[in-house]
């Protein structure tokens, strides 16, 4: 079985790949998106698994969270199609030299970020998932606090009361009042191990 980083590696050089010839290429917009759509149903399915092994948990996945992998598969070909869409005007002005290879990069740059944010919490979600039972509780992290993370501090629940919640420390969009962006909290075990990132 191979390692979560370098399931992560390889997504973040796809998701680079995918937009650098967007930017530079002249085949159609579906071309590019679908590399990046087969990158991340690819990704997101390695990175699950893995994390379902490193929660301790045997493959095959079970249903409950096979269910929720697809769920999330899904919304996230969403989110890539729309990234075309918003990306369209800025190509133009690639191309029209209107901003430098310098912007395309930071802005390349800045999505793989955040797409990459997201495959970590798909990580974290399969390792909750293979620990559905084990008993865990909230953990501040080193940041601001919303609300909903301040009244989840040092509560403890089995780590699908979390799950069903969305409360998934770093999740982009996850039900917290912060949406997950920049929370550093964490889900420890009665050993003190966190089983988040």
């Amino acid at each position: 079985m191979r390692e979560y980083k370098s399931t992560r590696a390889e997504y973040r050089q796809s998701i680079e790949d995918a937009l650098f010839d967007y930017f530079t290429g002249d085949s159609a917009v579906t071309s590019y998106r679908s590399a990046m759509q087969r990158a991340m149903s690819d990704a997101f399915l390695s990175a699950y698994e893995v994390a379902y092994t490193d929660g301790g948990a045997e493959l095959p996945l079970d249903e409950d969270a096979l269910e929720w992998l697809a769920a999330r598969q899904d919304a996230e070909l969403s989110h890539i199609k729309e990234l075309f869409a918003t990306l369209k005007d800025m190509r133009a002005q690639y191309r029209a030299k209107e901003i430098t290879t310098a912007d395309v990069k930071a802005e390349i740059e800045r999505r793989r970020d955040g797409y990459s944010a997201t495959l970590d919490s798909v990580y974290v979600t399969g390792k909750m998932f293979a620990q559905a039972n084990k008993m865990v509780t909230w953990q501040y992290g080193e940041t601001e606090h919303c609300d909903t993370c301040a009244s989840l501090n040092g509560k403890r629940h089995r780590a699908k009361w979390f799950i069903s919640r969305d409360y998934i420390p770093r999740k982009p969009g996850a039900a917290m009042d912060c949406g997950g962006y920049r929370c550093q909290c964490s889900l420890l075990d009665d050993k003190g191990k966190e089983i988040t990132l």
